[in-house]
């Protein structure tokens, strides 16, 4: 059964000036850059999107919602106010591609766990509008971070350490789910 970490973050709050790097879709980590950041910046629509604690709340509501609807098991979920993280798993549809572990781009499976983060985004950012009275702004980058997990010990290190740091040192909500 495939568990994953899907990672997302607020519209604006990695720029391309950020001392460990910018990421570039396709591309991965690059080198911090400050004009490609000010050009950046001039060019956006919105500032950076800051998740306050009601905001936290209302992600931490639709989730559940969004793995109900797509009968997945939610495992862990974590936010702060510039990102958060999904951890879940799910035994259908099987696996495509044959390979042990995780599925490779294209796979079935791996379309369908895509497909459910796809959704959590959108719902997510809809009920964010909702609370902050917005419409049009944007509330999340575009893209998502794919994470599998290797093993129970990589499962376990995610629930016990990794999230929970995001509540006592990030000012975040982090909820593990039975």
């Amino acid at each position: 059964m495939p568990v994953y970490m899907m990672t997302a973050h607020a519209y604006r709050s990695w720029p391309e000036d950020h001392p460990r790097g910018y990421v570039q879709r396709r591309e991965g980590l690059k080198k911090s850059l400050a004009n490609l950041a000010a050009f950046r910046a001039a060019k956006a629509r919105f500032n950076e999107a800051r998740f306050d604690m009601d905001m936290q709340m209302a992600l931490h509501e639709v989730i559940p919602q969004i793995a109900d609807e797509f009968e997945i098991k939610l495992h862990a979920t974590a936010t702060c106010p510039n990102h958060i993280h999904v951890i879940y798993s799910f035994s259908s549809p099987a696996c495509t591609c044959g390979a042990t572990k995780h599925c490779r781009r294209g796979c079935a499976a791996k379309v369908f766990g895509e497909n459910v983060f796809v959704r959590m985004k959108r719902k997510m950012g809809q009920r964010i509008a909702q609370l902050k009275q917005t419409s049009g702004r944007k509330w999340f980058s575009r893209g998502w971070d794919t994470t599998p997990v290797r093993n129970r010990r990589h499962f376990e290190y995610l629930i016990r350490e990794y999230l929970p740091q995001h509540e006592r040192e990030q000012g975040g909500i982090c909820r593990v789910h039975e």
